[in-house]
């Protein structure tokens, strides 16, 4: 029970790769947090046998996000995992999903990460930040640009604050997901027919990743055996960014 006594925040939370962590982390004796826009009465089966406490927040707003986590117990662990993805064109794409995308993907990552982190320094705790990023910020994608700029951005999000708050002792991650059979991932497969060839041709390891196993690297990178670990991404894309072609 690694992470016993430890408190484990997460965004995105009621998300396949959010309840995918928040099982892990549990698992391994940690308390978790869930934090989402979802209404609560919405996702109250979706954790009732998961043991996790829930909090409604728009990771957009950084004075909800500061209310919020002020409010909870201190923070052992911060993921920021919320994110979106709509699909489109350089020509085609609006100003209003241009901006969904970077606001959620970037901006909202950062407004909860620096909210934790200075509750963590504020307490004297140091801790683990972890972002949940994609291979998509290594690998241009067709109608991704929003997207993929959001999550490119989020990588040196995290080597900053990474050298920052390394002397303070909070460690700064990214976990990067290839394409997951689950949430947004496993939509366009259903509804994207070149995705879902990519998908099925395109991975070396010859399978989609779990949101288990997303989880699994997630919950390695704040662990103690990492604890040398910072500034780094870790993919978990099953070589998918090696592009192997059929």
């Amino acid at each position: 029970m690694p992470f016993l006594g430890k408190h484990v925040v997460i965004t995105g939370g009621v998300g396949a790769i959010g309840l995918a962590m928040a099982t892990e982390f549990v698992d391994q004796g940690a308390t978790v947090t869930l934090l989402d826009m979802r209404n609560p009465n919405e996702i109250r089966d979706l954790i009732a046998d998961l043991r996790a406490e829930y909090r409604q927040v728009d990771v957009r707003d950084p004075d909800a996000v500061g209310e919020v986590v002020d409010r909870l117990a201190p923070i052992d662990v911060a993921i920021g995992n919320a994110g979106i993805y709509l699909g489109s064109s350089v020509l085609d794409i609006s100003a209003a999903d241009w901006r969904m995308q970077i606001d959620v993907n970037l901006t909202g990552v950062f407004f909860f990460a620096q909210a934790a982190a200075r509750k963590m320094v504020k307490l004297g705790r140091p801790g683990a930040i972890l972002f949940t990023g994609s291979w998509a910020q290594e690998i241009p994608g067709l109608k991704g640009a929003a997207y993929g700029t959001s999550k490119a951005a989020v990588r040196m999000l995290a080597r900053c604050m990474a050298l920052e708050l390394g002397p303070l002792g909070i460690r700064v991650n990214v976990v990067a997901p290839g394409m997951v059979n689950a949430g947004m991932a496993k939509r366009q497969i259903q509804l994207d027919p070149e995705f879902a060839r990519k998908a099925e041709k395109g991975i070396p390891l010859g399978k989609l990743q779990t949101a288990e196993q997303v989880a699994k690297a997630s919950v390695f990178l704040c662990s103690e055996a990492a604890e040398a670990i910072t500034g780094v991404t870790l993919l978990v894309d099953g070589g998918a960014s090696l592009f192997k072609y059929e």
